[in-house]
């Protein structure tokens, strides 16, 4: 496999993994943005708004849902172009930018790695809301998607990293 269809199979896998895990997560996302802007208009002196909060809920759950499709959408297209050879990408000898490449997507996993490590603790509520879960509570479905995704991630930044160091170091 050539470089150019390399990198359409790590960006299709990438916005694949990215999608999914956006449409899994859209009421804990949808829930947080409200939280968040409550506690930001509590915190400015703000007047809250004369609305109901539940249609804006549904909407910023239908909004991420779609916005995580349209994303894994993109990336089969590039998964697909991949694997057909009509990489999207210029195919052409590669140089210096490959080793580049490399060390970033090899950095940027291994800082990703590390984050998700620290962040391995006891959860708590999101913006001093919701229900505290017991430890040992399994995370909803959708989250464990998301979870299982960014794990996915994290393992192709650095699988992907490492395959363009061993390339451009050669």
């Amino acid at each position: 496999m050539n470089v150019a269809r390399e990198w359409a199979a790590f960006a299709g896998a990438q916005f694949a993994l990215m999608g999914i895990s956006l449409a899994a997560a859209a009421r804990r996302n949808a829930s947080d943005a409200l939280a968040w802007e409550r506690q930001w208009r509590v915190a400015v002196g703000a007047p809250e708004p004369g609305r109901d909060e539940e249609p804006r809920r549904r909407r910023l759950v239908l909004a991420y849902r779609f916005g995580g499709l349209f994303f894994a959408g993109v990336g089969l297209v590039l998964l697909l172009c991949a694997a057909t050879g009509r990489a999207p990408f210029s195919a052409r000898e590669p140089g210096r930018e490959v080793l580049f490449g490399g060390i970033f997507f090899t950095a940027c996993g291994a800082v990703l790695t590390v984050n998700a490590w620290l962040r391995r603790g006891p959860r708590a509520p999101r913006f001093l809301e919701g229900e505290l879960l017991a430890d040992g509570a399994p995370l909803p479905l959708g989250e464990r998607v998301a979870a299982a995704c960014w794990r996915g991630m994290i393992a192709l930044f650095l699988v992907f990293g490492l395959r363009l160091l061993r390339e451009g170091l050669r």
